[in-house]
């Protein structure tokens, strides 16, 4: 099976910083002061940046940032259906409605 097309897309600078915005889950006023810039050029990239991966919403766009700041042995286990078992206890957890441990800070 060939990778999909949304992962294999490289964003420009600008939409790696407002993908990093959106993915901290600010809205398009904070972006767009964050960024120096209007609210109706936030919304312009967005839109951009939604065609350009054929996505329908900010958390989509959450989504790609998050896999594409990913390292690479996670995209690959991800892409293989997610049958490591490092993965496969946060799903579990997720499923199952129970808390997944987590490191000591």
């Amino acid at each position: 099976m060939s990778p999909d097309p949304k992962y294999s897309i490289t964003p420009t600078p600008r939409e790696r910083d407002l993908m990093t915005l959106i993915a901290r889950g600010m809205q398009n006023k904070n972006i767009a002061y964050e960024l120096k810039i209007s609210e109706n050029t936030v919304r312009a990239h967005i839109g951009n940046i939604m065609r350009k991966y054929r996505l329908q919403n900010r958390t989509q766009i959450a989504i790609i940032f998050a896999l594409q700041a990913a390292p690479p042995s996670l995209r690959r286990n991800l892409a293989n259906g997610g049958r490591n078992s490092t993965t496969a206890a946060p799903a579990k957890a997720v499923a199952q409605n129970t808390p997944v441990p987590t490191a000591p800070d």
